[in-house]
């Protein structure tokens, strides 16, 4: 009988005992940081002007490492110039808390293609078109804030060193409708946020977080 009676309490402190370990368990997850690890929206700003922005949280240093890539396109024409600008940049944010939001430091890498078109009119008569390529490649230092929740603000200042940017360019126009050539040098058109040495960014950004 005080066998049976020590295996009832045994069982019973076993049982009440394991309870209360998961209701710790219980209690520890409901305070972990609630995290959001994919976020997907649109940038607006220097240089990228409008586009499409990718972000993943990554478990890495306590959830505060985020790898990044951005998209954007835009076109400028005028009556003597065409400009088509993509914009792509990849990096890493790394926040300075450990929830995926917040205060965060970047860096990265940008690519600032132009298809520049000049039209101008030819000594020999007509009208001449001429087309050159201009790549603006960029390592990106920057400083952001992102909200938290479903739906998230983002807000990014920052500065990109570059290559030299030149001032102008040699361009080949052909005759539109005919067979006429003629060299010309063209001073690069202004591009928003660029300079001679180096980019500026400033973006403000939203999208959604899962």
């Amino acid at each position: 009988m005080k066998r049976l009676l020590l295996t009832i309490f045994i069982a019973l402190g076993t049982i009440g005992f394991a309870q209360e370990v998961d209701q710790q368990e219980e209690t520890i997850d409901s305070l972990a940081p609630s995290i959001k690890r994919f976020s997907v929206g649109l940038k607006i700003g220097v240089p990228n002007i409008a586009g499409l922005s990718l972000e993943g949280v990554t478990p890495l240093l306590d959830n505060r490492i985020a790898p990044f890539v951005d998209f954007s396109g835009f076109d400028v024409k005028d009556a003597e110039t065409e400009i088509g600008l993509s914009y792509t940049e990849f990096g890493t944010n790394v926040y300075f808390g450990n929830r995926g939001k917040g205060a965060y430091a970047g860096i990265s890498f940008g690519n600032l293609s132009t298809d520049l078109t000049f039209y101008e009119n030819l000594d020999g008569g007509g009208r001449g078109k001429g087309s050159i390529g201009l790549d603006i490649k960029s390592t990106n230092l920057k400083f952001g804030i992102k909200t938290g929740g479903r739906f998230y603000f983002r807000f990014e200042v920052g500065y990109g060193l570059t290559s030299d940017v030149p001032d102008d360019i040699t361009v080949t126009l052909t005759e539109i409708g005919g067979n006429g050539t003629e060299t010309d040098t063209f001073e690069v058109p202004t591009i928003p946020g660029v300079g001679t040495n180096g980019i500026l960014l400033g973006n403000f950004g939203f999208g959604l977080s899962f």
